[in-house]
């Protein structure tokens, strides 16, 4: 049993989502490490929900990697993947050494437009890229340029997806999707419906 398509679980800050999402055979969790923005992720929280578990690869995201945040990051929490959406004083020798998840967020109503230039954003070191368009409400409409877009690299797409939308998902061969975590209302309770949803409609049979 596993899922039939790659998962990154992102923006988790709640082990009940943790341990949801890793006995369904979710491949990334990503956590916010950068203080100060929603479902940041102190060190201490970061190891005490990696440390239940097992076979799931690590990532901690912020939004500008440099030296400084490289250090800390590589110090305080030791993450398999560091995801990003830009790089400031870091070589591109520098960065083919991290295993790195590029996060390029399109603006709503520009979908199309960015997509068909988005070679030009990718940095070729990094080994997955992460868009970011759960906003894009029309992507079902627009099969060709997914398609196309998804022969480049290694792509997680972030889109607006319901359980309804799994057999497409799958026809259109994605390398992978990428979903989101949710607060817990109190500690050890939470309403994980629309995750619970969306996996189990990807579960292999």
């Amino acid at each position: 049993m596993g899922l039939t398509i790659p998962v990154i679980l992102n923006s988790v800050n709640n082990l009940s989502d943790a341990r949801y999402a890793a006995g369904m055979g979710v491949d990334l969790m990503g956590f916010e490490v950068e203080i100060g923005v929603d479902r940041y992720v102190s060190p201490d929280l970061f190891k005490a929900i990696t440390g239940w578990l097992s076979g799931i690869q690590t990532v901690a995201s912020i939004s500008v990697l440099n030296s400084e945040s490289l250090a800390l990051i590589q110090e305080q929490f030791q993450p398999d993947f560091i995801q990003f959406e830009s790089v400031e004083g870091i070589s591109q020798s520098d960065l083919s050494e991290i295993a790195c998840i590029q996060k390029i967020i399109i603006p709503q109503g520009k979908e199309l437009d960015v997509l068909r230039q988005i070679k030009h954003q990718m940095y070729d070191e990094a080994n997955f890229f992460l868009l970011e368009l759960s906003d894009w409400a029309e992507w079902k409409n627009n099969k060709e340029i997914i398609l196309q877009v998804n022969s480049y690299h290694k792509i997680l797409w972030a889109l607006p997806i319901e359980k309804e939308d799994v057999a497409l998902i799958l026809s259109l061969n994605l390398k992978g999707i990428a979903l989101n975590g949710g607060d817990e209302q109190r500690p050890g309770w939470k309403d994980l419906d629309e995750l619970i949803d969306i996996l189990e409609a990807l579960e292999e049979n």
